[in-house]
């Protein structure tokens, strides 16, 4: 954030981030769904996060980046 000129923390960011998901469950499902996992640092912790790309807001984050943390994700979403 500080290459940015924004003096705020990462973990401020993401806690905004997950705060706002959290009021989305209420919504319709999500029709299309984007996935991207980032590294917090090179070659040891590791971010993944889920985004409703036709209404452009974020769904979900996790602290890995694992393919079975999706998964189970994915399976508790309802059907569109």
């Amino acid at each position: 954030m500080q290459r940015l000129g924004m003096p705020i923390s990462d973990d401020t960011i993401l806690r905004h981030l997950k705060r706002n998901a959290a009021r989305a469950d209420g919504e319709a499902p999500a029709r299309i769904v984007g996935i991207d996992d980032w590294s917090w640092r090179k070659s040891w912790r590791y971010g993944t996060i889920i985004i409703d790309l036709e209404r452009r807001e974020v769904l979900d984050i996790f602290d890995d980046r694992s393919v079975v943390s999706v998964a189970q994700w994915l399976k508790r979403q309802p059907l569109y």
